[in-house]
């Protein structure tokens, strides 16, 4: 069973406050997922504007510069690469590495 979220992204392609529930519509009310990054031309913070989902384990993000004059909008790629804890609720059709959920690599090898 999906969530609304993610049914009203995998129908439209990008997400709906009609289809989210009444506690993200809260004033005030702060939930993870804020993705931003830096702007590549002019380093100032990028919010995203929207995204699509494209496959269950790969969605692209629409990003806009905060900068007004520099007014750079760009597309990023979110990918979902590995598992690092399995889900009590597998989907069969997704194939996913369980992997350490962080690198081993020691510091001082190169």
């Amino acid at each position: 069973m999906q969530d609304t979220a993610s049914t009203a992204a995998s129908s439209s392609g990008r997400f709906s406050s009609s289809h989210q529930p009444d506690a993200f519509k809260q004033p005030g009310r702060r939930f993870g997922g804020h993705i931003r990054t830096q702007c590549p031309h002019c380093r100032s913070q990028a919010k995203v504007r929207s995204s699509k989902v494209i496959t269950p384990l790969y969605k692209e993000l629409r990003f806009q510069c905060s900068d007004m004059e520099c007014g750079h909008t760009f597309v990023a790629s979110l990918t979902i690469d590995r598992t690092i804890v399995p889900s009590a609720r597998p989907n069969p059709a997704i194939r996913l590495p369980v992997g350490n959920p962080r690198p081993t690599t020691p510091a001082n090898d190169l």
